[in-house]
Formats: structure tokens, sequence, C-alpha cells
């Protein structure tokens, strides 16, 4: 035991050596940041973030530019096992992990490599806002995918799609484009040259991880997943597909579309009717990208608290109560901007807890549709302001939602339907949020459970 003990030690002692002692970083370091958004009504909003660092002291974050090989956006400097790196206006700082990856307190930067791409699907979806009173139109959302395969042999296949859904007072319908394309690849040094079989050829930055239980790569500064789901694929696919069939037959859709309060209705029978009518609070926990996450709903005092968990400790909360709020990360407590309110509070309207009767009976239908590629009904509503979406297929049951609150907008596509005490709720939400894709699971949902007042008290260490 002694000896194993010394051994121990003797390895502490050369690794934490070799910390301290590196001065420089050479390569792609790349992960995503997560920051609260309501969970049940609204997702998190994702940050992509990628850093080439040079060993002459230099780095870039920004690698879409066209010179990423070259461009400085700032210098850093390590120091006892920290990176700082240095903006002309700004500075942040990262902790050196045993693993070699980068920690900030609320994200982590693996290194990837420019010189292999293992096989695999990669995929990127992202939304963006648009329209608005000024256009005479309410928006809805705007999505765009990308997908890129590679087999491993030199051979790709690039499939894009984007489509909108725009629905207002007088107007409403959508479009869409697609495009594919294949050929073959070259990668070296991060510079990714795909050669389409009608010879034209596109230069693009590429890095990768070799492995770990989510497998990324990033493009142009973009982080791609994985996604070996080919189920999730076909689903969004063929909901995208709809919003073309929608532009399509949007006079006789309007037409075949039954009330909208009607459709929604059945959607609150369906997804527990009184038992959902009565719910007054909710405890809902869940990962994302393997941080945790829980979620605290208490409707009667109008109150949402969202915690973002890493490593067993809270590094980020967003409280609000009424019409204020507060935010709080590593130890700091500040007001939470009104706009940030707002959108926290979307999670008392959206989703399965903006079926509750008490909240259809409030909201002004707009617009109903029928897409018949989908089999289902999208109803666009209005309350207090804000502007609101649902979904629901020919089950009644409601599979995404959207919502439009200042100049936030936000879609979800929902799935793994499953019964809590007479409350269907969905386990599985893809959201798009900003201009990013977010794959939220949920793990447990308590229903009506007691929220104590330390359920609502700033973290220790504040």
């Amino acid at each position: 035991m002694k000896q194993f003990k010394l051994v121990l030690f003797a390895f502490l002692v050369c690794f934490c050596a070799s910390v301290f002692a590196q001065d420089k970083l050479d390569g792609v370091y790349a992960g995503c940041e997560f920051s609260p958004s309501p969970i049940f009504g609204g997702g998190m909003n994702r940050t992509d973030i990628a850093i080439l660092f040079r060993p002459d002291g230099t780095f870039n974050d920004v690698l879409n530019r066209t010179d990423w090989q070259t461009n400085v956006s700032g210098h850093y400097t390590i120091s006892k096992g920290q990176v700082t790196l240095k903006y002309t206006k700004s500075s942040s700082v990262y902790a050196i992990t045993k693993y070699g990856s980068l920690s900030n307190y609320a994200h982590e930067l693996f290194k990837l490599q420019g010189n292999i791409i293992p096989a695999g699907y990669y995929s990127f979806i992202s939304a963006m806002g648009g329209g608005g009173a000024a256009y005479g139109t309410t928006y809805v959302g705007a999505l765009s995918t990308q997908g890129l395969n590679f087999d491993e042999k030199g051979h790709f296949s690039n499939s894009r799609y984007s489509g909108s859904v725009v629905a207002g007072e007088n107007v409403g319908g959508g479009s869409s484009s697609s495009k594919d394309g294949s050929g073959t690849y070259k990668i070296n040094k991060g510079v990714l040259t795909l050669t389409y079989t009608d010879g034209h050829t596109e230069l693009h930055s590429f890095f990768c991880d070799m492995g770990g239980k989510t497998r990324m790569a990033v493009v142009d500064g973009r982080v791609f997943f994985v996604d070996n789901n080919d189920n999730a694929t076909a689903n969004n696919t063929k909901s995208l597909t709809g919003a073309k069939k929608t532009s399509e037959n949007t006079a006789a859709n309007n037409a075949a579309a039954p009330d909208g309060k009607t459709l929604l209705l059945k959607a609150n029978a369906t997804h527990g009717g009184d038992k959902l009518n009565a719910l007054k609070t909710a405890r809902l926990t869940g990962s994302v990208s393997g941080l945790k996450v829980v979620e605290l709903i208490d409707i009667p005092n109008s109150k949402v608290r969202v915690e973002i968990w890493k490593n067993g400790k809270p590094v980020s909360v967003q409280q609000t109560e009424g019409n204020t709020g507060w935010q709080w990360s590593s130890g700091n407590k500040s007001d939470l901007p009104a706009s940030s309110v707002a959108e926290v509070k979307t999670a008392l309207y959206t989703g399965v807890l903006g079926l509750r009767k008490s909240l259809l009976d409030q909201m002004q239908i707009i617009n109903t549709q029928k897409i018949p590629a989908n089999n289902m009904y999208t109803v666009q509503c209005k309350l207090n302001g804000n502007e609101y979406i649902f979904a629901i297929n020919d089950q009644n049951q409601l599979m995404a939602y959207g919502y439009k609150v200042g100049d936030k907008t936000l879609f979800s596509m929902l799935s793994d339907l499953r019964p809590v005490q007479g409350i269907t709720i969905p386990y599985h939400e893809a959201t798009t949020s900003g201009q990013q894709k977010l794959n939220i699971q949920y793990d447990n949902m308590d229903v009506n459970p007691v929220l104590d007042q330390q359920s609502w008290a700033v973290p220790a260490g504040s």
C-alpha cells in the first residue's frame, strides 16, 4: 500500500509539473456553451466556441473566415495551469484539465484533430428570426439543416435544406428549398476540400474529435454532431417537407382546417385534461450534452427557476417571480434583464403547460392551418402581446410548438411522450433557438411537488 501511494504521489507530481510547465498550445479546441432559458417551455441557448491556438501565443476564434489560418483574434498566456485569452477590450480564462481539455465555469473545450475524418453523418440545424409588425406578418420560424456524410474512403455526400413558416392575421404558409451533392474529399491540417461530381470545389475549415461519448466536428466554426438516429433525421426531414406542402396548398388547407380552439381543447384532453388543468407545481430534471438541468415551476405564483449543474454543483441559475427576476453564476448574483424575464416566463405558456384550459380560454386564435404531408394542424395564438404556435397531429397530441416573445423566436419538436401521474409529457425536445439546435433529454418529472423556501433560495457562495 505504501509503495502504491508513493507511485501515485510521483505520478501526481509529474503530472502537475507538466501542466504548470506548459507554456503554449497548438491546435483547435472546441465545445458548446449553454445558458439557461425555460426548459419545459423553451429549451436553452447554445453558443458554439472554436478557437485555433498557435505556438506563437496568438489565437483565432473566427474559423469561418477565408483567412482563418492567419487571422489573429488576440493573444494568450499560460500560467499555473490556466490559459488567459486577451482580446482588444476583454479577456477570458480557462483551466487546463488533467485530460488536456480547457474548462470554463460553464463549458469545456476539447482538442480536435485536422487530418482525419471518422466515418459518420455530421448534422447541423439552425433557426433564425424575421418578419414582424413592420411587414404585416407574424413570424413563427425559419429552419435550415445541413448534413455531411463521410465514408472514410474519400467519398462524401452533402445535403442542405431551408424552410420557413410565416403566419399572420391575413397570411399563412411557408417556403422551402433543398440542395444535395456528392463527390470526393481530402483533409489536410484542418483544410477540407470537397470536390463535387460536377467538378466544382469548396474549401472549409474542418476539425473533429476521435472518440468520446458525444462525437462532434467543427466546420467553419460551427459545431456539427454525429447523428446516429436515423428515425429522428427522417422525422425532421418529413416535418420540414411539410412546410413546403403548406406553402403550395395554403388556401385549401385553411378551408379544411377545423376550429383552432377545438383542436387545442382536444389536445388538452389527450395530455391530461382535468389533471393538467389542476397542475400547480412541477420539477423537471434532464440533461443536455453532459450538463444536468433542473427546472422548477410554480404556476399560481408565476415563478420559474432554471438551474444548470456541472460536476455535481450548480454553475448557473435564472429565476423569475412575476415580472422580475435574478440570475446567479459562480457566486455572483445580478438582476435578470426584462427581456430575459419575459423569455423564461414562456415556460408557463408553451409546450404542454400552454394547453391548460385557463390559458386556452384567454388565448386569441389568429390562424389555423392543415399540413397534409404530416397529417397535422398548426394553431397560431396570441396572449399578452406574445405569439405562440402549437402543432397537433391526428391523434390530438402536441408534436411541436413555437413562440415569438419580443425579438426572441423558438421552435421545438417533441417526441418520446410518456404518462406522468395522468399528464402526458414529452421526454425529448429538439429545440432551435437563436441560431442553434439543442437536444434535451428529460429523465424525471414530479407533478405538484412541495417547493419550499429553500427550493427558491440563492445558491450558497453568493
